[in-house]
């Protein structure tokens, strides 16, 4: 069972940060506030899953008589203290996130806020109290408890988290906020029968199957966000720029600059609209600036953004 560990560690790893990198890809191009939310939960995440990776091959890549003395105890002391406060993070993002998704008045919010977050607090409390307790200053150990059991013990908020997602699903306002509760319960409530395999199969390993609901969450992220980004970005029409003249003469955009949207929508390049238009590229760029900076976006996924939400209304 370990080798299938040492496989699975892997793949969800990489499968995490994979998703984690194109997250941040769609941040950059999008700004958009789901995956600012998405990527304050992935990248605790993605780090966890690192440094569980660094703890597992550690011990085989180098010999015996290096992981021992002070500065290997330093080092798992470090591993110890920064793995829990990351699990404890990514229980506080995560907590965070949902109740924000929730359809709830926004007192209850607050209050829900309140309470998973004193909760995570004593979480964090108790995990330290305990670890360092059990250890009794021997920093291997402490490495060794917690790499074993605390994330863990901290995937019983996930199954919390499930139940309240499925409990408010049907209230949910709008497809958008109706999938990410689906998701969220849909990938965390298994949970309950992953338990009780991680009991028998990896107990004393670093892999878990509860690594697979996070990866499985982080799959489904990544497809609720890329569809949504190309549908809200990247389908832009010409008709639907045709039919915004009005919006775009009253932002001062001049004919010439309203040809050139027109041609960024078809997916033309720079070089090939100055080709078109008998332009020079530089002169396209010009044009380009202006058009940015009187609609006041920054960049073409803005731009597109911008079209669509004008066009719906």
């Amino acid at each position: 069972m370990f080798i299938i560990g040492d496989i699975l560690l892997f793949l969800t790893t990489a499968l995490v940060f994979s998703i984690t990198c194109l997250c941040v890809l769609l941040h950059v191009r999008s700004k958009d506030s789901y995956t600012s939310g998405f990527l304050a939960v992935l990248i605790p995440l993605c780090l966890q899953m690192f440094l569980t990776m660094l703890y597992a091959y550690i011990p085989r890549v180098y010999p015996p008589e290096l992981l021992t003395g002070e500065i290997y105890s330093y080092f798992c002391l470090s591993a110890t203290l920064v793995s829990i406060f990351l699990t404890t993070l990514l229980l506080f993002t995560m907590s965070r996130y949902l109740i924000a998704l929730l359809p709830a008045s926004e007192q209850e919010k607050a209050l829900g806020k309140r309470i998973l977050g004193f909760l995570v607090l004593v979480f964090l409390i108790l995990s330290l109290l305990v670890i360092i307790g059990m250890s009794e200053g021997d920093w291997i150990l402490a490495m060794n408890l917690t790499f074993s059991y605390h994330f863990f013990s901290g995937s019983v908020f996930m199954v919390l988290h499930g139940f309240i997602a499925l409990l408010y699903r049907k209230k949910a306002q709008g497809w958008e906020q109706e999938r990410l509760l689906t998701g969220i319960s849909a990938t965390f409530l298994p949970l309950l029968v992953l338990f009780p395999l991680d009991l028998i199969f990896f107990w004393n390993h670093a892999f878990k199957f509860t690594y697979l609901s996070f990866s499985a969450f982080a799959v489904y992220l990544y497809y609720f966000i890329s569809r949504r980004y190309f549908l809200t970005y990247e389908v832009v029409s010409e008709a639907s720029v045709s039919q915004q003249t009005d919006f775009l003469d009253a932002h001062d955009v001049s004919s010439r600059e309203q040809e050139i949207i027109a041609l960024l929508v078809k997916g033309l390049s720079n070089r090939e609209i100055a080709e078109l238009l008998f332009i020079s590229p530089n002169t396209v760029k010009t044009h380009i600036k202006n058009i940015y900076a009187k609609l006041g976006v920054s960049n073409r996924v803005l731009l597109f953004s911008l079209l669509q939400k004008d066009s719906r209304r």
